[in-house]
C-alpha cells in the first residue's frame, strides 16, 4: 500500500524522472501499478511512458498499459496499439480483447470531440 501511495504522489507531483527510474528498475508489479495510475493523467509524459510499456516483456504490464491508453483516449496512440495487436499471438485472447477495447474507446472519445 505504501508503494502505491508513493506512486500516486509522484505522479500527482509530476516527478517524471523518478517515475521513469521506477519503470526502468522496477518489477512487473511496480510497472503495473504505475501504468494504472498513469491512465488517470492525460499529459504528454504519461502517454510516452505507457507507449513504452507496450514493449515490456511481461504481458500483464502490456495489458495494464493498453487499458490505461484506452482510458486516456488519445488518437495518436492508436498506431502503437495497432502494431502491438499484430505482434501478439492470437492465443493471448485477454491482451487481444483489451487492445480491441482500447482502440474502440479511443475511437469513441475522438468521435465526441
Amino acid at each position: 500500500m505504501a508503494k502505491l501511495d508513493r506512486i500516486t504522489r509522484l505522479i500527482k507531483w509530476k516527478r517524471w524522472n523518478k517515475i521513469g527510474k521506477m519503470l526502468e528498475k522496477g518489477k512487473s508489479d511496480t510497472k503495473i501499478a504505475i501504468a494504472a495510475e498513469l491512465g488517470k493523467i492525460n499529459d504528454e509524459q504519461p502517454i510516452e511512458f505507457l507507449s513504452a510499456l507496450l514493449l515490456d516483456p511481461d504481458d500483464q504490464v502490456k495489458l495494464q498499459a493498453v487499458k490505461s491508453l484506452g482510458n486516456l483516449g488519445v488518437e495518436r496512440t492508436k498506431v502503437n496499439l495497432q502494431q502491438l495487436i499484430t505482434s501478439v499471438p492470437e492465443e493471448n485472447t485477454e491482451l487481444h480483447t483489451a487492445i480491441r477495447e482500447a482502440l474502440a474507446s479511443i475511437n469513441e472519445a475522438n468521435a465526441l470531440k
